[in-house]
């Protein structure tokens, strides 16, 4: 059962949502409105627990930084040795090694050691990914 707090929420709500459709914003009168959106809330609610969606966010913090954006570039055409994105960010190893480690922990790039070389690749296919990937490819077209 809905609290009082709610249920007066909702009425202001559906006096709002009656005012845009008697100004003919919306075509939908507030009753329907309001249908659509207790389905959009539960939809909200199952979003906010897939793994998916956490996972894009987790995904997405680690982009918040130019450097694992280019990272994320350079290696969209192949496998990279971490001394080549050193040298074309002109980065130190550390800081590369750092950025490297945030974008595998998010599962964007997979690291590879061959022997003392440290290498990086794209993920095997996975759509979030790869739709992601394609967008970063288009962004530095």
């Amino acid at each position: 059962m809905k609290d009082s707090i709610h249920d007066e929420s909702i009425e202001e709500l559906k006096q709002k949502l009656d005012a845009l459709y008697e100004q003919g914003v919306f075509l939908e009168d507030s009753d329907k409105r309001l249908k659509e959106l207790e389905n959009l809330e539960k939809n909200v609610e199952g979003m906010k627990k897939d793994k998916t969606i956490v996972n894009l966010l987790k995904l997405f913090k680690a982009l918040g930084n130019q450097k694992r954006l280019l990272i994320l570039w350079l290696i969209m055409n192949g496998v990279r040795c971490a001394c080549e994105i050193e040298h074309i960010l002109n980065l130190s190893q550390s800081t590369v090694s750092h950025h490297i480690n945030a974008l595998v922990k998010v599962g964007a790039i997979e690291a590879i050691k061959s022997g003392k070389w440290n290498l990086v690749k794209s993920p095997e296919k996975d759509i979030s990914k790869e739709l992601f990937l394609n967008l970063i490819n288009n962004i530095f077209k």
